[in-house]
């Protein structure tokens, strides 16, 4: 499951779900579906760009194991 698209539309589904069954049988409530599907768009999108962010830190975090580097200086006389 590399394609983030895909894992982001399968999750937003489940969300969907699990809040209709919450709306229906446990608050007991009608809401419009304009809101369920509001934050399941919310869900879409937040899984989207997390996987974005994720996308770009990464390599920076693969290239120095996530430690910082020191950053190199003289503290020597010159040598000129």
């Amino acid at each position: 499951m590399d394609n983030i698209f895909f894992s982001a539309t399968v999750i937003s589904i489940i969300f969907l779900l699990f809040k209709f069954i919450e709306m229906r049988f446990v608050e007991k409530e009608n809401k419009p579906l304009k809101f369920l599907i509001r934050d399941t768009i919310v869900v879409f999108f937040s899984i989207v760009s997390g996987g974005f962010i994720l996308d770009q830190i990464k390599p920076i975090m693969n290239s120095n194991n996530g430690l910082p580097t020191n950053t190199p200086i003289f503290i020597d006389n010159p040598e000129f």
